[in-house]
């Protein structure tokens, strides 16, 4: 009969027969076999009747009751009977406590799903349970080859972004009198857009290559489900995804879009101070008071605040206000453009607004502003796609942000391998459920 301190351990194939409390107040359980099957070798499956010896094992295990618990479990070595059999002896063990091993099997699992599942680092992991960090690490591994997919699932729509890993580090060369690059790494990412799957996979290294091997690295059939591929402005991808995958679309993140206008307005405001105070913006001077709210869209911003800031443009100096005033405008003309996503609209009306900013940007004659349009130009399929079909790269943004607050949790990595498991593991916690919570109804 199973008494109700073995029911409280909760450990499965042995029992409980004794208690004691140590002088620094951590329990000690003495336990006993409890599973007949323990007495089968494990080489052969004789069921053995004939003791060898006595043993004792004090396996690791999870708290219980919010306490640390000792185990001391005595159990019998047996004699293997069966004459073909190459062992002679062995020493009893269950799926909980394997042999030779120092910890249950529930305490692995658990210390796998307080990192993989929890967010919690190694390193906190291993000094809640009292174990060593390989020992973590290793539990993490096994955790991660049981709960992540083996084989990626199909995708429609898939982003591609990159994350810097860790801090890039620069050195001083006295003959050239300038600073160079000694390390700047990067790890680029891919992810479901649409599928829910999360961070698929990472590659290090932001090249074409590298790209374009991880994509080459799957199927036919897994690369020709793949419609729609949604990047940032950068060649590197859009040539390794032409290379790879010539029948998806490429589509440019809305984001970046917006991002790069708002930049080109903040280089004609820094330009033009310089040019006539002979020196940066600052408190007083109203153009570098308005500096933020040059940056925000004006179909977003209130009327209260949108009709002064443009009379105060106005009653600048016309070398300052004018120029900043004519950015500004510009910019507004693309985002008309950008607005245009999530809204289905039809394809006259996309080039309409194309066209009025092409026009607002030559007629300010500004070279940020010529730029600015001379990079839409470039990429402008890429931005009637992503308008046309509502793509965008903001669950690669999300994903990123997750990636570097796990590594400011650990402390950085050394392990580049490690870093890409763990990463993975922190972005799929949505995907497997993770994260989601129940909410109870009175």
């Amino acid at each position: 009969m199973v008494n109700d301190t073995t029911k409280l351990l909760g450990l499965e194939g042995v029992r409980v027969i004794g208690v004691d409390v140590w002088a620094d107040g951590v329990p000690c359980v003495a336990l006993a076999t409890a599973d007949e099957a323990a007495r089968h070798c494990p080489a052969c499956g004789f069921l053995s009747t004939r003791a060898h010896s006595r043993v004792a094992t004090r396996p690791r295990d999870v708290a219980v009751a919010g306490r640390r618990t000792e185990l001391i479990w005595h159990k019998r070595r047996w004699w293997c009977l069966e004459a073909s059999c190459p062992r002679t002896t062995f020493t009893e063990s269950i799926p909980q406590v394997p042999p030779r091993s120092r910890l249950t099997t529930r305490l692995r699992e658990a210390l796998g799903a307080d990192v993989g599942d929890r967010g919690r680092t190694v390193t906190q992991t291993g000094r809640d349970h009292g174990v060593s960090w390989p020992v973590v690490m290793g539990a993490v591994r096994r955790h991660a080859a049981g709960v992540l997919p083996q084989k990626d699932p199909e995708v429609r729509a898939l982003g591609i972004d990159e994350t810097r890993r860790g801090k890039p580090r620069f050195r001083y060369d006295e003959v050239l009198e300038h600073w160079q690059v000694v390390a700047d790494t990067w790890h680029v990412g891919f992810v479901d857009l649409e599928g829910g799957a999360g961070l698929l996979g990472q590659v290090e290294g932001r090249t074409a290559a590298s790209v374009t091997a991880w994509i080459e690295a799957h199927d036919r059939e897994w690369r020709d489900k793949i419609a729609f591929v949604a990047i940032d402005m950068c060649q590197i991808f859009a040539s390794a995804v032409r290379t790879a995958l010539p029948h998806a679309k490429l589509a440019v993140d809305h984001f970046h879009v917006v991002q790069l206008a708002n930049k080109a307005v903040s280089e004609v405001r820094r330009r033009v101070t310089v040019q006539a105070r002979g020196r940066r913006g600052r408190k007083g001077n109203r153009e570098w008071e308005l500096r933020n709210r040059l940056t925000r869209s004006a179909a977003r911003t209130p009327g209260r605040l949108l009709d002064p800031m443009v009379d105060d443009l106005a009653a600048l100096p016309p070398k300052i206000g004018q120029p900043i005033l004519a950015a500004w405008n510009c910019k507004e003309d693309l985002m008309d453009l950008m607005a245009l996503m999530h809204t289905h609209p039809p394809r006259h009306e996309i080039y309409r607004r194309l066209e009025n900013f092409y026009q607002s940007a030559a007629d300010t004659g500004l070279p940020e502003m010529k730029a600015l349009a001379q990079t839409v130009s470039t990429w402008r399929n890429e931005i009637i796609t992503a308008i046309t079909t509502g793509i965008s790269n903001a669950a690669s943004e999300g994903h990123n942000r997750v990636i570097k607050t796990d590594a400011r949790n650990a402390y950085g990595y050394r392990n580049t391998d490690n870093q890409r498991l763990r990463t993975r593991l922190a972005t799929t916690r949505r995907g497997r459920g993770c994260l989601k919570t129940t909410i109870k109804h009175a």
